[in-house]
C-alpha cells in the first residue's frame, strides 16, 4: 500500500515538472512563435517571422523607413514618392534606393521643383517652367520678372527678361568696377543695325549673362555714367532739394536741364552720349558744378 501511494506521488510530480518546462506565453505568440529581433513581425499567411509587412513597418527606421511588400524587408524606397531629397528624387526599383532624377517626371513629388538638371530637381531649366516669369539658367531659379518686360539699360539677370529686339543681359562697369554686382547685368542691344542715342558707345566683345557668344553692344560711357542715371534723365526724375544724392548714385547729378530746374542727369563727354530729345540733348556745364552734363 505504501509503495502504491509513493508511485502516484512520483507521477504527479513528474507531470508538474513537464508543465513547468513549457515556454511561457506560447499561447499569445501566434503561429510564428516568438520572433527574433532582426525579424520581429509575424507574417501569418506565410507562418514565418519577417522584418516588416505592409501592416507593420515599425521596425523600419532611420534611412530604411519603407517596407518592401514583396520581400518583407525595410528599404529606403519603393516609389518616387518615398524620395523627398531634391538631389535624390528618383527611386531605383532594382536597389530600392533614392538616387538622382533623370527627367522632370521624377521631380513631381518635390514641391516647387518642376525640372531636372544634372540629377537634381530645380525650379526651372527654361522659361516654360516659370508661369510667365524668366528662368535664371545660371541658378535654375525662376525670377520675379515677366519674360520680355525690361527695357534697355534696366537691370537684369538673364537674357529673356529683356524685351527690346536684339537686347541681351550684359555685364556693365562703372569706372572700372563691376556694376552693380557680379550676378546681374543690364539689357543692352547688339550693334546690329547701328546704335542710337543715348546708347551710342560701343561696348566691345562682351558675353551675355545667359552665355550667348561674345558680341558688341550699344552702351554708355562707363567712366562717366551708370544706366540708373541715364534712365533717371530719360524719365525726367526730379531732385527737389538740388542735391545730387536725390538722383541715382554713384553717377547721378542734380542740375538745371535746359530751363528745367532740379532734374537728374549725368556727366557726358559728347552730345551723342545724351538723349536725342531737347533739352537733354546737349552736353555742357551751364555754370553748374563745372562738369559737362547732359542738358547743360
Amino acid at each position: 500500500m505504501r509503495s502504491s501511494t509513493c508511485f502516484l506521488w512520483i507521477l504527479t510530480l513528474t507531470a508538474a515538472c513537464v508543465l513547468e518546462d513549457q515556454p511561457v506565453g506560447d499561447a499569445d505568440a501566434g503561429i510564428c512563435g516568438p520572433c527574433p529581433t532582426p525579424r520581429p513581425v509575424c507574417h501569418e499567411e506565410a507562418e514565418m517571422c519577417v522584418q516588416c509587412t505592409a501592416q507593420d513597418s515599425s521596425a523600419c527606421l532611420d534611412d530604411t523607413t519603407v517596407c518592401n511588400a514583396e520581400t518583407f524587408e525595410c528599404v529606403e524606397c519603393t516609389a518616387n514618392s518615398d524620395c523627398i531629397n531634391p538631389t535624390a528624387a528618383r527611386c531605383d526599383t532594382e536597389t530600392n534606393q533614392c538616387t538622382g532624377c533623370e527627367s522632370a517626371t521624377d521631380c513631381e513629388g518635390i514641391t516647387g521643383l518642376r525640372a531636372c538638371n544634372a540629377g537634381a530637381c530645380v525650379q526651372c531649366t527654361n522659361d516654360a517652367n516659370c508661369d510667365g516669369k524668366s528662368c535664371n539658367t545660371n541658378t535654375f531659379d525662376c525670377t520675379t520678372t515677366d519674360v520680355g518686360s525690361l527695357e534697355t539699360c534696366e537691370q537684369c539677370v538673364v537674357d529673356s527678361e529683356c524685351g527690346d529686339a536684339n537686347n541681351r543681359c550684359v555685364a556693365m562697369f562703372y569706372q572700372g568696377t563691376r556694376h552693380l554686382n557680379a550676378d546681374s547685368g543690364y539689357c543692352l542691344k547688339t550693334t546690329d543695325g547701328g546704335c542710337e542715342r543715348p546708347y551710342a558707345i560701343t561696348l566691345q566683345t562682351r558675353p551675355s549673362l545667359s552665355g550667348e557668344p561674345l558680341e558688341d553692344y550699344c552702351g554708355i560711357n562707363e567712366m562717366l555714367a551708370t544706366c540708373e542715371a541715364v534712365r533717371a534723365l530719360l524719365n525726367d526724375d526730379r531732385c527737389p532739394d538740388g542735391d545730387d544724392f536725390q538722383c541715382p548714385q554713384p553717377s547721378g547729378l542734380c542740375r538745371e536741364v535746359g530751363n528745367l530746374l532740379n532734374r537728374c542727369t549725368y556727366q557726358c563727354g559728347l552730345p551723342v552720349q545724351c538723349p536725342s530729345d531737347p533739352p537733354a540733348d546737349s552736353c555742357g556745364s551751364s555754370g553748374s558744378g563745372g562738369d559737362d552734363y547732359c542738358g547743360g
